[in-house]
């Protein structure tokens, strides 16, 4: 959750900041970074794990070819690349969610605050630092919010990647309520199903009154 949010809200706020400027070809951008978003969640996995095949998948295949690795990595089987595995795929299906937000934060904050801004010779660096930032901390907790519910009960990419492997090592609260279920198990789950709500209810308090 950490990993990927983080991740999560620094690509965003940089691809909301450059489309937040104007040219040409802005808005055909602004519909293609949110195709990830759009795509099911078992559907990306999906691609992402025929990615990550050990023997034919494309990303073995443009490491190897490049000579940055002498041979396949095995993405999947050990536990520090597919814990990496699954926060890139993450990253990469929800960060058009926090691109979207921040983009309407950003388009709220009034263009003459950054004009009179520049009359008084701040840099683009403190224009952002003392205008963007704090305008927009608002919008960014709601984003972390939203980002750190989401990723603290993400179950696709697991299921679909890893199904909680290389040795339940990338199990997630998540996929230990389906397993509990899954074999009648109805207190455990229910006990972790607490637990997430829990950790969510703390989080948001946490995010809010900090």
């Amino acid at each position: 959750t950490f990993a990927s949010v983080f991740l999560e809200i620094l690509a965003g706020l940089l691809f909301a900041l450059l489309l937040n400027k104007t040219f040409p070809g802005r808005g055909f951008l602004r519909v293609i970074i949110l195709i990830p978003w759009a795509i099911p969640t078992v559907i990306a996995g999906r691609v992402w794990q025929l990615m990550y095949q050990y023997s034919y998948g494309v990303i073995n295949f443009i490491l190897v070819t490049t000579g940055l690795c002498d041979s396949n990595v095995n993405w999947l089987g050990s536990f520090g690349t597919a814990f990496w595995a699954i926060v890139i795929a993450d990253v990469w299906k929800t960060t058009p969610f926090v691109v979207l937000i921040l983009l309407a934060g950003l388009q709220a904050i009034s263009p003459d605050l950054y004009l009179q801004a520049k009359i008084d010779g701040a840099s683009m660096i403190r224009r952002f630092t003392k205008i963007t930032l704090p305008l927009l901390a608002p919008v960014i907790v709601v984003a972390l919010i939203f980002r750190t519910i989401d990723s603290l009960r993400i179950f696709d990419l697991v299921y679909v990647l890893t199904s909680g492997g290389p040795g339940g090592k990338t199990q997630t609260l998540s996929y230990i309520g389906f397993r509990y279920f899954n074999n009648d198990q109805f207190g455990m789950g229910s006990a972790v199903s607490v637990i997430m709500f829990v950790l969510s209810f703390g989080v948001t308090l946490l995010y809010i009154y900090s």
